[in-house]
C-alpha cells in the first residue's frame, strides 16, 4: 500500500457513516413490526416482513470496510495485532456486557413480560463470552438477541489480527478462514452440534467489505451515476426480495448491501456536503441503538397492546413511535454510557 494510496482515502466517510444510521433503522424497523405483531395483531400488514434484518448485511460491509481503511497505519507497527484486537475490545465490549447485565435483571424482575430469554448459566455465559448461543426455540439469539450479530464480528476481528500478527495480506487469511465457515453452512446438517449454528454463509460479506476497501485505497471510485444507480437499485432490492433461505442469504441481500456500500462510498464527494446532521449524529449512536432498542420496543409494545386496537393507522403511529424513540433512547445511551465510558478507557489507555 503507497502513500499516495493512504491520501486519497479520507479518514471518515461520511456517507459510510449515515450508512450505519440507516442500517439500524432497519433493524429497529423490523423489529417494530415484530413487535406488533406478538403484542397486538399477528395478522396485520408488515409483522412478516423480515427485510429490515438486512441492516445487519450493511453492517457487516461497512465493518469490513472500516477495518482496512481504520487500521492501514496499524500494519508497520510493533505488535500492530495486539493494539487492534484491544481497539475492537474496548469499542464493543463494554456497552456489550452493560446492556446483557441489564437484561439478565429485567427477565428476573419482569420474567412474565419477557418473551423467549430464559436464563440457564450457559446460555448466560455464552452470551457474555460472544459464543454461538441457541434460545429455547433452537434460534442463535443470545440474552441480548442483537448480539448474535457480535459473534461473527468477533470472529471476522480474530482473523484480520492474525493477519496483522503474521503480517500477510489480510484476504490470505480471511478468505480461506471465512470461506470454510460458509462451505461448512452449505453441508450443515440438524444432526450437527448445536454450536454449529455459527457456520452461515453471512461472513462472506466481510470478505466484501474488505475487498471494497482495498479497491478504494487503490483510489478506484464508480462513475456518479452508475454509484447512483447501484445505491437506488441495492435498497429496492433489500426492501423487497425476501430471503429464500439462511444459505442465500449473502446473494438476495448481501450483493445488495454490498452495492449500496460501494455506491456510497464512490459519491463520498458528492454527497458528504449535504447529508444532515442529525443522520451523522445518528451514525455516531448506532451501535447504541442496534443495542438499546431492544429495551425500549418491548415498552412501547405493551403499552400499545393496552391502549391501541388492530388497524392500519394505530400500526402506522406505532411503527413511527418506535422508530423515534428506539433512535432516541439508543442517542441517549451513546452521549450519557457509551461516549464517557469509551472516554474514561482512553484515559485509563486501554484505548
Amino acid at each position: 500500500m503507497t502513500a499516495q494510496a493512504h491520501e486519497r482515502a479520507p479518514a471518515n466517510f461520511l456517507a459510510i457513516q449515515a450508512l450505519r444510521a440507516v442500517a439500524a433503522l432497519l433493524v429497529v424497523l423490523l423489529h417494530a413490526f415484530e413487535t406488533w405483531g406478538e403484542r397486538v395483531d399477528p395478522a396485520a400488514p408488515g409483522v412478516n416482513w423480515d427485510n429490515g434484518a438486512a441492516g445487519v448485511d450493511i453492517f457487516f460491509i461497512i465493518s469490513g470496510f472500516v477495518m482496512v481503511i481504520s487500521s492501514r497505519r496499524l500494519v508497520d507497527q510493533a505488535g500492530a495485532w495486539l493494539i487492534f484486537l484491544r481497539h475492537r475490545v474496548v469499542r464493543i465490549v463494554p456497552l456489550y456486557w452493560l446492556l446483557t447485565t441489564v437484561k439478565v435483571l429485567a427477565v428476573v424482575a419482569l420474567g412474565g413480560v419477557v418473551l423467549r430469554t430464559g436464563l440457564d448459566f450457559n446460555f448466560v455465559a455464552g452470551s457474555y463470552l460472544f459464543l454461538p448461543v441457541t434460545d429455547s426455540a433452537g434460534h442463535f439469539r443470545p440474552v441480548l438477541p442483537v448480539g448474535w450479530t457480535l459473534t461473527y464480528e468477533f470472529l471476522f476481528y480474530l482473523l484480520f489480527a492474525a493477519a496483522l500478527a503474521m503480517r500477510v495480506d489480510v484476504f490470505r487469511v480471511i478468505i480461506p478462514g471465512l470461506g470454510l465457515v460458509a462451505v461448512a453452512a452449505l453441508v450443515r446438517t440438524e444432526t450437527w452440534p448445536a454450536w454449529t449454528i455459527l457456520f452461515d454463509t453471512i461472513v462472506v460479506e466481510f470478505v466484501f467489505g474488505v475487498a471494497l476497501a482495498k479497491w478504494t485505497l487503490q483510489g478506484f471510485r464508480l462513475p456518479p451515476a452508475i454509484a447512483g444507480i447501484l445505491v437506488l437499485v441495492g435498497f429496492a432490492s433489500i426492501l423487497i426480495a425476501p430471503m429464500v433461505s439462511e444459505n442465500t442469504r449473502v446473494l438476495t441481500w448481501g450483493i445488495p448491501a454490498f452495492a449500496i456500500v460501494a455506491g456510497a462510498v464512490s459519491l463520498e464527494s458528492f454527497v458528504a456536503p449535504g447529508l444532515p446532521r442529525w443522520l451523522l449524529t445518528l451514525g455516531d449512536a448506532s451501535y447504541s441503538v442496534y443495542l438499546s432498542h431492544g429495551f425500549v420496543l418491548p415498552a412501547l409494545g405493551l403499552l400499545f397492546s393496552r391502549l391501541a386496537w388492530p388497524g392500519l393507522w394505530p400500526e402506522g403511529l406505532t411503527i413511527i413511535l418506535c422508530l423515534l424513540f428506539g433512535s432516541l433512547v439508543g442517542w441517549g445511551v451513546f452521549i450519557l454510557i457509551e461516549s464517557p465510558m469509551l472516554r474514561a478507557l482512553r484515559r485509563g489507555r486501554l484505548l
